[in-house]
């Protein structure tokens, strides 16, 4: 393509310094000059009227000079006619001129020696100028096709579109080569019985072909197999090329912006990761970033294989699924049991004929085709990353390497979020496990020690009873020891009731709480709000939260009153415990409090504690009520219930 634009300005600057050379003759000349015989006649014509001018010029002039006229013909008939006519036109006019106005030869002496002279300049004159008009006549038509080359070339290699501007560059040849058209065709075209195909090549590769009628001149066609055919296959080459490149650099700029795209999309998972986000929501961006990456036009989802041959959608951008349809078994045709069957990405562009509960639901969202690709977690088939149209043609050819390349970068953060889960689950576990471990321990002190205990004061009340009249100091002994039983009896049951209070599971979080305010030596403020019953793991986790808060508050806040408020929204308890003592309450210490907060991030929680120096400790807490403990109680419970 460069040497198509180097050829391209000498060309043109070839063809300005002709057209400055020629001048006006340029003029006169034409690609295909005017027939022959009219060439002669105006020859002739031209002869005549110089002959009958040189008579008046006679008169003023020397005797040879006036046969300088008979140069305007052999001029005009070497530019329009070229070379031969204009030095037969030299001839005829030398003779013209010798015989009506030169003395017989055979009347010269020696002493008109100079009149034969004369004739032989004016001769060898007229045909030095017929030559020379040749030339200029040939130069000419090079600046011509020099120009015709510079403005094929300004049209082909600064087009954006090539196949476009081609009938420009046709009616530019046509306008050029005074034709009545011309046709550029980017194929291999034959000839008919009204065009003359000339074939445009690139070395050994057919481009085109310039197509022209098939009565142009031979001249013309001569001219067009030697210059213009050769110049424009070298420029329509580039062009291509030039073509190319655009087209490379396009798509390399494509692909560029879309691994910048896919790079900040994975950076906002990264970072979302990072900062410890829940696994739910590293799914949401996963697939919110996906969907934004494919197109708002698209419906991506994200859904995990569970060891029941099912699929568990994690998250989708897809509206208004049931909970039954974001848990589906994989049988029938389907996206994920192609990818469970395979291990590979997997398309289908059409659900109407598509069996089993999967395929049925695509029929009532409108999705007619769907690519699916696999995602690999430490070397094990996760799940899958899918894309839906509801259009009605497929999805674009690269929808499969698109998301099979931004789930390979995104396996990584689905593995963090995983891991991360399956750990929030399996502390989840503990702590559940712990307070049914409490619960057991409880029960038993309440059905076993305690009762006990009871019958035990109850032997001692008897014993004190049927002692006769006399005894005294006997019974004021057998009195110590009942009230020191009744006092380790009252000690159990406080016990009992901190590992896991009866009150709580019986009536729910509200007269739980209320009654450690009753119980505790600080005046305590309750407030609570909509708290219906919870999963016991959130009520216990909060009866601890506000018990180990008054505890502190009694025991080293010095306060004077402390504020308890509860209340749900948005699927989470919010509780808030503030005292108006001394402050500086720090949970890095090893106290009560680091084990709360352990217990409330185990839930999916968070609690934060401020408590600035002189004025006072606050606890704020934050319990999901749908965390996996939640879920892990519930089946607990059901599994309970069956045995």
């Amino acid at each position: 393509m460069a040497d198509a634009l180097d050829r391209h300005a000498d060309l043109r600057l070839r063809g300005r310094i002709c057209s400055v050379h020629v001048g006006s003759l340029a003029r006169l000349v034409r690609p295909a000059p005017p027939p022959l015989g009219l060439g002669i006649a105006v020859a002739a014509a031209l002869i005549v009227v110089e002959t009958l001018l040189v008579y008046p010029l006679q008169r003023i002039m020397a005797p040879l000079d006036p046969g300088i006229i008979y140069i305007v013909g052999v001029l005009v008939a070497s530019v329009v006619w070229g070379m031969w006519l204009g030095m037969a036109t030299a001839v005829v006019s030398t003779l013209a001129f010798v015989f009506f106005h030169v003395q017989p030869i055979n009347s010269i002496v020696a002493a008109d020696i100079r009149q034969v002279v004369g004739l032989a300049v004016l001769l060898l004159v007229a045909v030095a100028m017929s030559a020379v008009a040749d030339l200029s006549r040939l130069r000419t038509v090079e600046a011509e096709d020099a120009d015709l080359s510079a403005e094929m070339a300004r049209l082909l290699l600064h087009a954006d579109d090539l196949p476009a501007v081609l009938p420009a560059v046709a009616q530019r040849v046509a306008q050029s080569l005074e034709l009545p058209d011309a046709v550029i065709d980017l194929a291999v075209v034959s000839g008919d019985d009204r065009h003359s195909a000339l074939p445009l090549w690139a070395g050994t590769a057919r481009l085109g072909t310039l197509r022209v009628p098939v009565d142009v001149p031979e001249r013309t066609m001569q001219r067009l197999r030697e210059r213009t055919v050769p110049s424009l296959a070298s420029l329509l080459h580039a062009g291509c090329e030039r073509a190319a490149v655009l087209d490379s650099l396009e798509a390399s700029r494509e692909r560029l912006g879309r691994l910048a795209a896919e790079q900040a999309a994975l950076g906002r998972v990264a970072s979302l990761v990072a900062h410890n986000g829940r696994p739910a929501e590293v799914f949401d961006a996963i697939t919110s970033e996906l969907h934004g990456l494919l197109g708002e036009q698209f419906s991506t989802w994200l859904c995990r294989f569970e060891n029941d041959a099912t699929a568990s959608t994690v998250s989708t951008s897809l509206p208004g699924l049931t909970p039954d349809q974001m848990r589906m078994p994989f049988e029938g045709d389907n996206v994920p049991a192609l990818v469970w069957d395979t291990g590979r990405v997997a398309r289908m562009d059409s659900f109407e004929a598509a069996a089993g509960p999967i395929g049925a639901l695509a029929r009532e969202l409108g999705v007619r085709s769907v690519v699916g690709a696999p995602i690999v977690v430490e070397g094990r088939l996760w799940g899958a990353a899918a894309v839906g149209s509801t259009r009605p043609e497929p999805l674009p050819p690269d929808t499969e390497a698109r998301v099979t390349a931004f789930v390979a970068l995104a396996a990584t953060a689905i593995a963090n979020a995983d891991t991360q889960a399956e750990l929030v689950a399996s502390r989840a576990r503990l702590v559940a496990a712990a307070d049914q471990a409490r619960q057991r321990i409880e029960r038993d002190l309440h059905d076993g020690a305690l009762q006990h205990f009871f019958a035990v004061a109850l032997q001692f009340g008897a014993v004190q009873a049927s002692l006769p009249p006399g005894l005294e100091q006997t019974k004021e002994e057998l009195s110590r020891a009942l009230r020191g039983l009744n006092s380790a009896v009252d000690d159990l049951r406080e016990i009992s009731q901190g590992i896991h209070p009866t009150l709580l599971a019986a009536g729910g979080l509200p007269p739980a709480l209320k009654a450690l305010a009753r119980r505790s030596p600080v005046p305590v403020e309750v407030d609570l709000h909509a708290c219906p019953r919870m999963p016991p793991v959130v009520e216990v986790a909060a009866y601890h939260v506000v018990s180990e808060a008054l505890t502190n508050a009694a025991r080293h806040a010095n306060a004077s009153v402390v504020q308890v408020q509860a209340a749900t929204r948005d699927l989470a308890l919010h509780l808030s415990v503030r005292d108006d003592g001394v402050g500086g309450a720090d949970p890095h210490r090893g106290t009560g409090l680091t084990a709360l907060q352990d217990r409330v991030e185990a839930l999916g929680g968070h609690l934060t504690i401020t408590s600035p120096v002189g004025d006072g400790t606050q606890l704020l807490a934050t319990i999901p009520t749908t965390s996996a403990a939640c879920a892990h109680e519930r089946d607990s419970g059901s599994a309970a219930t069956a045995r």
